[in-house]
């Protein structure tokens, strides 16, 4: 007899539902400069994050997580009580907790697109039905219609409305008054509204000093991208005791590993190489962005630790004597990023190899037009 295979919920048998192939993932080499995934690549960051690993004790790696010391320091770290914090695995895992706790089937949830893929994936793992917002090409790169996103709030009444500031891919950050509006239409329709600040402190304006106006407000925030911490999956949500009160009734046993608690734990008491580290890699992006610019090419100046270029006529050539240097993003499909390609953020000196190559094919095109007019 061959027992019947029970069904998942019908949500999960969408073929829109999909997920990268997890046996064909890229193995990373290391003769690139990686520069596609938005990571902190500051060399001397990384030399304090070596120190403090190697000062950890071996016992890490064999005992259940104790957490409580973090959750303290945090809240002191965050200006917030502890029972305002979550830990989470990397702010994806905040993203998701909300999900859980909050959305149900048939239940709205507006997001912007183009945008972290997670929330199109949460929105059908949940049942959701997502109102997306779309950011409107135009020529100083991708806008939001701040009109039309509270329209669409006050129409649709979302469970969950999910905004993060800086934008990713598109840098992009909302106004402090622009971003109240969307956030007091959410609280009149009674919906949780998730401002996600991944790319803080690159872009040092938040909303957290804003949680006891607005107690339907969730702030999710990593360690991965300007604390170097990527590999250690961590990061938070912080809002509320009631909400987080909520969040933490549905979190596993263990938030996050004891490797990641003791590493953070570490962590937040540098946090000012942590800054540091984040005014070496903007000076490395204001570098490239000049050096682009000074060869006529089109740039898109926004906030986190990434930049756009386009390389418009100039794109072939330049992909490819860059194919064995440097990985990044090439291309985009969303229209308001149509023509560009996308460099994580890195220091200038380590920039300034790739500049020296785009510099040349761009040099070497004109020379040959030139010649080729004469």
């Amino acid at each position: 007899m061959v027992a019947r295979l029970a069904s998942p919920r019908h949500f999960l048998m969408s073929p829109e539902l999909t997920r990268p192939d997890w046996l064909k993932m890229r193995q990373r080499n290391s003769k690139f400069l990686w520069l596609d995934k938005n990571e902190n690549t500051d060399p001397t960051l990384r030399r304090l994050i070596d120190q403090l690993v190697g000062e950890l004790d071996s016992s890490v790696y064999s005992i259940y997580p104790d957490n409580g010391v973090l959750y303290r320091k945090l809240g002191e770290h965050l200006n917030v009580l502890p029972e305002q914090v979550i830990l989470t695995p990397g702010s994806d895992g905040a993203i998701r907790s909300l999900f859980e706790a909050y959305v149900a089937p048939e239940d709205v949830v507006i997001h912007v697109q183009p945008t972290f893929a997670m929330y199109t994936v949460y929105c059908q793992i949940y049942g959701a039905k997502p109102v997306v917002m779309d950011y409107q090409p135009s020529t100083i790169g991708p806008i939001l219609d701040v009109d039309a996103f509270v329209c669409a709030i006050k129409t649709h009444q979302p469970k969950l409305v999910c905004l993060a500031n800086p934008g990713s891919p598109t840098g992009t950050v909302l106004p402090a008054n622009e971003l109240r509006r969307i956030i007091e239409a959410t609280a009149d329709v009674s919906g949780i509204m998730l401002v996600d600040e991944a790319y803080y402190p690159f872009y040092s304006k938040t909303v957290v000093g804003w949680l006891s106006e607005y107690k339907h407000l969730v702030v999710a925030r990593s360690f991965a991208k300007a604390w170097g911490l990527a590999g250690f999956r961590v990061g938070c949500a912080i809002g509320s005791s009631d909400v987080i009160g909520i969040l933490h009734k549905i979190r596993p046993m263990y938030e996050v590993n004891t490797l990641a608690i003791c590493m953070l734990e570490k962590m937040l008491d540098y946090y000012d190489e942590v800054l540091q580290s984040v005014k070496r890699l903007e000076k490395g992006k204001q570098y490239f962005l000049d050096a682009m610019e000074q060869l006529g090419l089109q740039t898109l100046r926004g906030y986190g630790n990434f930049l756009h270029v386009a390389f418009g006529v100039y794109a072939h050539a330049v992909h490819t004597v860059l194919a064995d240097k440097v990985l990044y993003r090439l291309e985009f499909n969303d229209p308001c990023l149509k023509g560009f390609s996308r460099f994580t953020t890195t220091t200038e000196e380590l920039f300034k190899p790739i500049v020296d190559v785009i510099s040349k094919v761009v040099n070497t095109v004109n020379a040959k037009e030139v010649l080729t007019d004469a």
